[in-house]
């Protein structure tokens, strides 16, 4: 699994006495399926905590059968249907004249569906990684314990945040997987940033979409997950963990 570039940055992690942290996020369930339990099973082999972001639309009660003996997967929002309802090439759930308050009516009826879930935490995942410049004024509004998007590292605003960094999968001309080399200097990319900003205990956010994977995607997931279970340089976060780190004292 190593690389050079990959092995020499977790050095000097390990030589800092420093754990890389690790979570990750799955988009996209909207029911039961054969790749769901796939990548169940996935999580369960190594007690890898996981966030399924769902879509508050289909077969929710099938999909909370298939999680009510999941214990390792916490459930977060994947927006309010995800419907495209932007003209354009951006795509988005909200278009942009929408106000606050449309926002925010929009979010109470996709929590709406989501709540019965079980292990469901009041996150939510827009679709497309779209941010609407109303979104995290009307999820403060609606009470919800934060939220995930792309890329960003220690950012900063009134609801807590956790990103994603590593995308299994590349998109343009098809999903299909990323590519070992490709997937691991981007790790190393990811660990160098946080230790060079001395944010060590920053977690790197694993992104899947299991209902796109190619088999070669779900060949490296499974042995990414089973060589980072091996490591005491690394670990894996669940979503309340996160949010309890976040979460203001007392």
């Amino acid at each position: 699994m190593l690389d050079l570039g990959l092995r020499l940055e977790l050095a000097r992690w390990r030589r800092a006495g420093r754990t890389a942290r690790l979570w990750w996020r799955d988009d996209d369930a909207a029911g039961g399926s054969a790749a769901l339990d796939r990548l169940l099973q996935a999580s369960r082999a190594v007690g890898a905590p996981l966030t399924l972001a769902v879509v508050p639309a289909g077969d929710m009660a099938g999909l909370s059968a298939r999680l009510a003996h999941a214990p390792l997967v916490s459930v977060a929002q994947h927006g309010v249907d995800h419907r495209n309802r932007r003209s354009g090439r951006a795509a988005g759930e909200f278009p942009h004249d929408w106000t606050l308050e449309e926002v925010e009516i929009s979010l109470r009826c996709g929590w709406s569906l989501m709540r019965g879930a079980p292990r469901a935490e009041r996150v939510f995942v827009p679709p497309w990684n779209d941010v609407h410049p109303q979104l995290e004024a009307a999820l403060a509004a609606c009470g919800y314990a934060g939220w995930s998007v792309n890329g960003a590292l220690g950012a900063a605003g009134p609801l807590p945040r956790a990103d994603v960094h590593l995308d299994l999968l590349r998109w343009r001309g098809g999903a299909r997987f990323r590519g070992r080399g490709r997937f691991l200097r981007t790790l190393t990319a990811e660990l160098r940033r946080r230790r060079r900003a001395g944010l060590w205990t920053a977690p790197i956010g694993l992104l899947t979409h299991h209902l796109a994977h190619d088999e070669p995607a779900w060949t490296f997931l499974e042995a990414f997950l089973r060589w980072t279970a091996r490591r005491a340089d690394m670990t894996w976060l669940a979503l309340p963990e996160l949010l309890g780190e976040a979460a203001p004292a007392d």
